[in-house]
């Protein structure tokens, strides 16, 4: 019986000294965070909501292969309710807390300038790649610390402008929420309808979260020389104005902006009430056969999220995450915030499953790209 207690404590002796001998980062996996601070409830979680899902079924797909440079990433989420002080406030809290090497996806254009402004993103030296933002007043701050994934509202404006007047409808209405945002998108269709010489004759402010929109839809089918309305605001307000329109002059033509969600907007009036809206889109299809497309429908079934709830808000959120990605393995030696930004700069043309991002020499507009969808019948955003 001895013999065997002091065979057992010189085989207990033994595995200490291997097990001391691991380094510590061996025997625990290795962890890079990366965060986002979105709108998740209030107003605006169905633009929050749809950027998180798709960030993190992109992680969670990584993860699941193994990660990245032999890293898991934890993906750290904020609910800001679309108040720009609560975005400067948990942005602040989630660096301290979490230590991220990149923030991303950040919504709404007051909620953007507020961070930079706050000074929160530059004196934690970190990238916020995505941001949801397509107003100009945030791009003329020129902050190094923002990487821009999507086209601009005035990019947006131009196109709708465009293709109503290439069919002939160039007597316009824009319905537009009464905030920063919807002041911008204001302009931005004055500015586009002049230089397409068509005419914006009606311009309706929607006072931002109104619980009731005023009676705007009367108006406009009472006018008969109107050809085309144009609508900038929350999802809900979209819905609740294209519901009243559809009833007055089911013929009369609206077009959405791409912060309207597809998938909320077949939520709230069902497949046949949001029939016939047509949305700007400022990314590609998701139904496109290029190989990051199917790398992102792999990620939503991974994730179990239908196909009908599926959006382009979730593939904007999934593609901010792959160029974090993206850079995080051009990074040698241990990822730091410094590291990845100086890979984010070296970023030129690279190819991510057949798209293209350029970072380089200082550019910080990643993409100009918009087109127009339609909700067919059955409920799906057809391009």
């Amino acid at each position: 019986m001895n013999a065997i207690f002091q065979t057992s404590r010189l085989l207990c002796f033994v595995a200490s000294l291997v097990l001391s001998s691991i380094p510590a980062s061996a025997a625990v996996s290795k962890e890079i965070v990366v965060g986002s601070v979105v709108p998740l409830s209030g107003p605006l979680a169905t633009l929050g909501k749809p950027l998180a899902e798709g960030a993190s079924a992109c992680f969670d797909m990584v993860n699941s292969n193994g990660g990245v440079n032999g890293y898991q990433i934890r993906f750290e989420t904020r609910d800001d309710q679309f108040d720009p002080k609560a975005t400067v406030a948990q942005t602040h809290e989630l660096i301290a807390a979490n230590n991220p090497i990149a923030m991303i996806n950040s919504a709404g254009s007051q909620q953007n300038i507020a961070l930079v402004q706050s000074g929160v993103l530059q004196r934690a030296n970190i990238a916020l790649v995505g941001p949801r933002d397509g107003s100009a007043a945030l791009r003329e701050l020129k902050s190094p610390n923002l990487y821009f994934l999507i086209a601009s509202i005035g990019a947006e404006a131009d196109k709708m402008v465009r293709v109503s007047a290439t069919i002939g409808r160039k007597r316009l209405a824009l319905v537009y929420s009464d905030d920063g945002d919807g002041r911008d998108a204001l302009k931005q269709v004055e500015r586009a309808a002049k230089d397409q010489g068509s005419t914006l004759v009606a311009r309706y402010a929607v006072p931002a979260n109104a619980k009731v929109i005023p009676d705007i839809a009367k108006k406009i089918a009472d006018d008969g020389t109107l050809q085309q309305v144009l609508v900038y605001g929350v999802t809900p307000m979209v819905a609740e104005f294209y519901k009243d329109v559809r009833k007055l002059n089911p013929a009369m033509p609206v077009t959405a902006f791409s912060v309207t969600s597809h998938a909320a907007i077949v939520d709230l009036l069902g497949r046949q009430g949001s029939r016939g809206l047509m949305l700007a889109q400022v990314t590609l299809p998701t139904s496109s056969a290029l190989q990051v497309m199917k790398d992102f429908r792999d990620a939503m079934d991974l994730e179990q999220i239908p196909e009908i709830r599926i959006n382009n808000l979730h593939l904007e959120g999934y593609l901010a995450a792959r160029v974090v990605v993206e850079a995080i393995k051009r990074i040698h030696g241990t990822p730091s915030r410094e590291a990845l930004i100086a890979a984010l700069d070296q970023i030129n043309k690279a190819n991510i499953g057949g798209l293209t991002f350029d970072f380089s020499d200082g550019k910080r507009e990643g993409s100009a790209f918009v087109q127009i969808g339609i909700i067919g019948p059955q409920g799906k955003l057809m391009n």
